[in-house]
């Protein structure tokens, strides 16, 4: 093909189409040549001895991407950037326990020993995965330990603080904030909700997770009684609800919707003028008020968190 003066080389395989422009029909020809010769003899990727970081790295976010929710994700893609600007694109084998050290003693000294922790637990499973993928036997990390971290208790507000915030918003803010008062629901979980997942006329609704083995998606029912304060709440925002989007709660230019909305509830206790707290202090309000105050065993609430680990709920 001969296109605005330069030849096109195309080459298809399947449903792929490669394409590229020349100066001349011969290197164009050539360039077929090639790319189709590359193509039905591809070059297996590297393994073990040999492999650079940079290439390691691009398959393990790759995989990543795939698997975990975006917030794991980029914390993974940050740690990869980070060791490749200190380090340059090196071969795996280059990489020493007093290297994975210093960057770990960096972090700990700048930020906490929990961001040491961190890091050190990305770096060793991306080794890992690359033992299993890529045969990289080579693992600077599988002696270093991890560091003692104070834990700090998550603030839990008290009920006239949350009621407050409550007062400050209307309309779709509200209905999200009572949604998760009721809902005892994940941020991401009631971002992603759309109409599909809740039924007014069989009375239920239903909260989807990945928070399981191996990062299924999974699904849980619960009732929705007609009446109820929950019910009230998105029956309303069913009735005012932008209908060029699918999500339940969304950007009300756009339809898109919500993936942070970090500033949103720290405005909300400003304006309040109570003391800061996130989504998912609503989570740990409600079970905290159910255990202590209405004596909710804790395999009810485990249920109702919907945790695979009792422990986790007692945390």
């Amino acid at each position: 093909d001969k296109t605005r003066k330069k030849w096109k080389g195309v080459v298809k395989k399947g449903k792929e189409r490669f394409t590229r422009l020349f100066q001349t029909k011969t290197e164009a020809k050539g360039w077929e040549a090639e790319k189709l010769k590359e193509l039905q003899n591809p070059v297996p990727p590297k393994t073990g001895t040999g492999m650079d970081l940079l290439t390691a790295s691009n398959g393990y976010l790759d995989f990543c991407e795939r698997r975990f929710a975006p917030i794991t994700y980029a914390e993974k893609r940050k740690l990869c950037r980070d060791i490749l600007r200190k380090w340059g694109n090196i071969s795996i084998e280059e990489i020493t326990p007093t290297m994975v050290m210093k960057h770990l003693e960096e972090r700990a000294k700048t930020i906490s020993n929990s961001a040491w922790n961190k890091d050190r637990k990305n770096l060793l499973a991306m080794f890992n995965w690359m033992r299993k993928i890529y045969k990289v036997t080579h693992n600077p990390v599988l002696d270093i330990d991890r560091l003692p971290e104070e834990k700090k208790a998550e603030y839990i507000p008290p009920g006239e603080d949350i009621n407050k915030v409550m007062m400050v918003c209307s309309g779709q803010d509200r209905v999200m904030l009572q949604c998760y008062y009721f809902a005892f629901a994940r941020k991401s979980e009631i971002f992603n909700w759309t109409w599909e997942d809740i039924n007014f006329e069989k009375q239920w609704y239903r909260l989807w997770t990945k928070k399981r083995a191996h990062s299924d998606n999974q699904v849980d029912y619960f009732p929705l009684p007609e009446g109820s304060e929950l019910y009230k709440a998105l029956k309303w925002q069913w009735e005012h609800r932008n209908k060029n989007s699918p999500y339940v709660f969304n950007n009300l230019e756009t339809g898109e919707k919500f993936v942070s909305r970090r500033r949103f509830i720290k405005g909300l206790c400003k304006r309040a003028g109570v003391k800061s707290f996130s989504f998912k202090s609503f989570r740990k309000y409600g079970p905290s008020v159910l255990n202590d105050v209405h004596k909710v065993s804790m395999k009810k609430l485990q249920t109702l968190l919907r945790h695979q680990n009792q422990k986790t709920t007692e945390i």
